[in-house]
């Protein structure tokens, strides 16, 4: 019991504390990255998460609807939590994004809340856009037609005739080159931020 009411005094005159931190030391992710956000505080108390979007826009990430917000001390919360269906992939454009963490023994605060008993904490992490990677299609014959898909989005789009160099995000594409009078040839390649790559291909006569 004596135990117990000393802890009880000393988390009365203890201040409220959040700290906030990512999956990565070194805050810098780009487009299609996951994200994993960590939070703890050093008492019990209520707590929400927000998300500010380059353009200004906020998003809840914690509590989700229906949840009390409320956490232990010293206890370790991560979003998205492991049992979720879900993951946070990082969109651009490229800029900062801010996360904020507000908390309160007494209530759920809100991002907006001003109140005296709420302590607030932020951290930002900084969206890149990787350099481009450059592909060069050089086709036997000449004039062969390039058609593109990117694998991640599923959209494929004629990008002129060959010899031809393209600029490209890095990431997976599937390369069509197509003649009239030849069979299509079909290449799945992937391509590193900076890369420079040549392919070289030869239709065959039907």
């Amino acid at each position: 019991m004596v135990f117990l009411l000393l802890l009880t005094l000393l988390n009365a005159n203890q201040a409220l504390e959040i700290e906030v931190w990512f999956d990565r030391e070194d805050p810098v992710y780009y487009p299609t990255d996951n994200l994993r956000v960590f939070f703890q505080a050093n008492q019990d108390c209520y707590c929400a998460v927000y998300n500010i979007e380059i353009g200004g826009r906020e998003n809840m990430l914690f509590p989700l609807e229906g949840e009390s917000g409320w956490i232990e001390a010293h206890r370790t919360y991560e979003l998205p939590p492991d049992t979720a269906d879900y993951d946070y992939v990082v969109g651009g454009p490229e800029g900062t994004e801010t996360i904020v963490v507000v908390a309160s023994l007494d209530r759920l605060p809100d991002l907006s809340d001003k109140g005296t008993d709420v302590v607030r904490e932020a951290a930002e992490i900084y969206i890149q856009e990787p350099e481009p990677a450059l592909l060069r299609i050089i086709s036997t014959p000449v004039n062969c037609r390039i058609h593109i898909t990117a694998v991640e989005f599923d959209d494929s789009e004629y990008r002129g005739t060959a010899p031809r160099t393209i600029v490209l995000r890095p990431g997976e594409y599937v390369v069509k080159i197509t003649k009239f009078g030849y069979r299509t040839l079909t290449r799945r390649i992937w391509l590193e931020p900076g890369e420079r790559r040549r392919v070289f291909v030869k239709l065959i006569p039907y």
